[in-house]
């Protein structure tokens, strides 16, 4: 058998009780969600690593500390396991941008907290950013399907906070949908370029700029 490399493996400390053990202080229901949780941890860190081409579901639970059967009480095979990953990361990272700019009260800082929140999120988890900007858009048309979905949330809530500052007196015009199409578009850009670089831990320096590209767009 080949050795697990290095960067597929995790502390002893963070591991799962083990293959073919468990926590019986746990109901079965927490022990599911965090045999679910631990197997996405160690998903996101095996295909943000070797890409989709190259990740295999012995990596997963051997960086998960757990069993393929308990691999595949979970999911299907890898590709579900994906699917997974991107749908819950994508619903995580809307709501922690989502959630910073409703606890604002002013349109300037719910542009800025939110900018903020969505580039921080990079920053702070860069192999889940490589999985959302990179991996994905390898593993089949069903998760650009996915993708479409979630930057559709992320214009709706760019327009609904345009249309605060327009209504507030603070944007002279209005939000449109081509308008937030290319501002949502562009912020995917400069994301995706800090993802490629391998560079997500340098992502908040470009919040000043796409802040000052959606003031100046609809100023």
């Amino acid at each position: 058998m080949h050795a697990i490399p290095e960067s597929q493996r995790i502390p002893e400390s963070e591991r799962a009780p083990g293959r073919g053990k468990y926590d019986r202080s746990r109901s079965p229901d927490e022990r599911q969600k965090e045999q679910l949780r631990r197997l996405l941890d160690a998903a996101g860190h095996v295909f943000a690593e070797v890409g989709w081409a190259d990740a295999t579901v012995e990596a997963i639970v051997n960086r998960a500390g757990m069993s393929r059967r308990t691999f595949y009480e979970h999911f299907d095979d890898l590709r579900e396991c994906l699917l997974v990953l991107h749908q819950k990361v994508s619903k995580v990272s809307f709501r922690a941008v989502e959630s910073q700019v409703n606890a604002q009260a002013e349109p300037p800082e719910m542009l800025r907290m939110g900018v903020t929140a969505l580039l921080g999120g990079i920053a702070m988890f860069p192999h889940m950013a490589r999985v959302m900007f990179r991996v994905v858009r390898s593993a089949g048309p069903e998760f650009e399907v996915i993708h479409e979905q979630m930057m559709q949330r992320f214009a709706k809530l760019v327009e609904s906070g345009v249309q605060r500052a327009h209504e507030a007196g603070r944007a002279k015009r209005p939000p449109d949908e081509l308008r937030v199409f290319a501002l949502v578009s562009g912020m995917e850009a400069v994301a995706m370029r800090y993802v490629m670089r391998g560079e997500e831990a340098k992502a908040l320096e470009a919040a000043p700029v796409l802040i000052d590209m959606v003031q100046k767009v609809f100023a």
